[in-house]
């Protein structure tokens, strides 16, 4: 009887694991990783996360000091570089001025004022100009009207109408000066200017007998000067 039993324990046994061995494999359950999490995939192996482009970098600085890069630098620019700028701006304009032939040069250094003559004439030049007395008076003249036409408006507001009539017969006389040095009555050039210069000196005589201070002392001196230069040249006419 125990034999049996025995027996039949070793059947039932040796039943089980055959059937244990013998059952499919397709029947075995599969366990499926998600692909998000791969179980085999060294985590050395994952790429780094790509930087944005777009990102923006901060560089480290001194919390006390604040960085703007839309901000303009400051400016360094030295007492030097701004005469330099100066003369750079200066130089051009100089060079534009046409420079006096050594003929003009040498008819101004006959006048009481030949730097006064030499600067009043320069813009006036001309390269089709004949560089004779005539035509260097004619220059002169016309430089002192337009410097006497310059300062009306400041006769006009600090003299009273007999230095404004004085001043308008002055522009008058010099006008009538150029036209007598185109028809070459030299005469009437010298009589024209010496009124011219006279027309000057009595605005000047009215603020003096007034005993009031002549606020217009510069400009009739250098008006008369430019003038003086006029009858200079004129004596050089030939």
């Amino acid at each position: 009887m125990e034999w049996n039993k025995t027996l039949g324990m070793i059947v039932i046994v040796t039943v089980s694991t055959l059937v244990t061995i013998l059952t499919p494999i397709e029947s075995m359950p599969l366990h499926v990783f998600p692909p998000s999490n791969p179980p085999f995939e060294s985590e050395s192996l994952s790429p780094s996360p790509r930087q944005d482009a777009t990102t923006p970098i901060i560089i480290a600085a001194n919390p006390s000091t604040e960085i703007d890069m839309d901000s303009p630098s400051p400016s360094s620019e030295s007492p030097a570089d701004s005469l330099s700028d100066s003369l750079s701006s200066v130089v051009p304009n100089l060079l534009k001025q046409p420079l006096l032939s050594p003929e003009i040069k040498s008819i101004c250094d006959q006048t009481d004022s030949p730097l006064l003559c030499e600067s009043s004439i320069s813009p006036l030049l001309t390269t089709l100009l004949k560089p004779d007395a005539s035509s260097v008076l004619v220059l002169a003249i016309q430089a002192s009207i337009t410097a006497t036409k310059a300062v009306m408006s400041t006769v006009n507001r600090v003299a009273g109408a007999d230095c404004q009539e004085l001043y308008d017969a002055a522009v008058s006389n010099l006008e009538d000066a150029v036209n007598a040095v185109k028809e070459g009555d030299v005469a009437s050039v010298n009589s024209n200017l010496s009124a011219a210069m006279t027309d000057y000196g009595t605005c000047n005589d009215g603020f003096e007998e007034a005993g009031e201070v002549n606020p217009l002392v510069d400009v009739a001196d250098k008006l008369t000067k430019m003038v003086s230069n006029c009858l200079a040249i004129s004596t050089l006419i030939k």
